[in-house]
């Protein structure tokens, strides 16, 4: 590891209860760091005070204070959402404002680093999601601060949203629905490898102005995800696949309705331009020094719990 920090830094940390969060909260407290974590409400937070996290009370969308950051060293700016729930918190709000926001306050503090979570794919010209997750790159690569940017594909492991969702379906469901043909692909990362190299970026004095596409080893299809998790858990189950114009009229109302459904339209969207890192590199290999976990140790980790 090059340039790494020998001294304890202070970290101010965004969505540090979310679910790549937690993760990065105990790899920076396991490496003797100081975190100050930006929460809405300091409630049921009796966990984060056993490992020493300081709480400041506030949201980018709505107050935060003026000197939250005074005397921290760097930010990891992780807050993001996949689902809109208006008037209020919106893609527009905590991504492209709240970013700004954040970015302000780092400035006034000082701080030496900026450390991005943004998202495979983000554009200007993609969906909503993608298309503000870009507009916060552009903010942050602006700022004077030094900034390092991660584009994860789907993150995965026992709490995340994806992973639930599959091991749900291989697990009660007789026959598994897959919109399309299901040969659209992903790159999952392990959510380990996504806190380890949050916390290498901000401890490391090389990576400055740098931005890195990061997905786990293997590029897998949506159906051959469905068939590790299968196999892990020992059943065989048929595949029925319907097709995207079936799925898409559906996907759209609940989404315009604001209704509960396992995708939106962005969602579908996306999942149907795939989410894999160009070309046969890892930067978590190549720039971070380890071997990124496969997606089958995932969910023989979710097994074993």
């Amino acid at each position: 590891m090059n340039g790494t920090a020998d001294r304890r830094l202070t970290v101010f940390l965004t969505g540090g209860t979310g679910f790549v969060g937690r993760y990065v909260v105990r790899r920076l407290a396991e490496r003797g760091h100081g975190v100050r974590m930006l929460v809405r409400s300091p409630a049921g937070s009796e966990e984060l005070r056993e490992l020493g996290v300081e709480l400041v009370t506030g949201d980018l969308v709505g107050a935060l204070s003026a000197d939250a950051i005074d005397g921290c060293d760097v930010v990891i700016h992780l807050v993001g959402i996949i689902r809109e729930k208006p008037p209020n918190v919106t893609f527009e709000a905590v991504h492209t404002r709240g970013t700004a926001r954040i970015l302000e306050a780092a400035e006034r503090a000082g701080v030496s680093k900026f450390v991005h979570m943004s998202a495979l794919g983000s554009d200007s010209e993609g969906t909503e999601y993608m298309r503000t997750k870009h507009e916060a790159e552009e903010s942050v690569q602006r700022s004077a601060i030094p900034s390092v940017i991660f584009r994860p594909s789907v993150i995965v492991g026992p709490e995340g949203e994806f992973t639930q969702l599959l091991v749900r379906l291989v697990r009660h469901a007789p026959v598994l629905p897959v919109i399309g043909d299901g040969t659209y692909r992903l790159q999952p990362v392990d959510v380990e490898d996504v806190a380890n190299i949050f916390v290498q970026a901000a401890e490391r004095s090389d990576l400055a102005g740098t931005r890195y596409d990061i997905g786990g080893p293997h590029k897998l299809t949506y159906n051959r995800l469905l068939e590790i998790v299968c196999e892990e858990y020992g059943v065989r189950r048929k595949f029925l696949h319907v097709p995207v114009s079936l799925v898409r009229p559906f996907v759209d109302l609940a989404s315009s309705w604001r209704l509960p459904t396992p995708l939106t339209s962005d969602q579908l969207e996306m999942l149907m331009h795939e989410s894999i890192v160009p070309g046969a590199g890892n930067a978590i290999h190549e720039v971070f020094g380890y071997e990124p976990a496969a997606f089958r140790s995932v969910i023989q980790r979710v097994r074993q719990a």
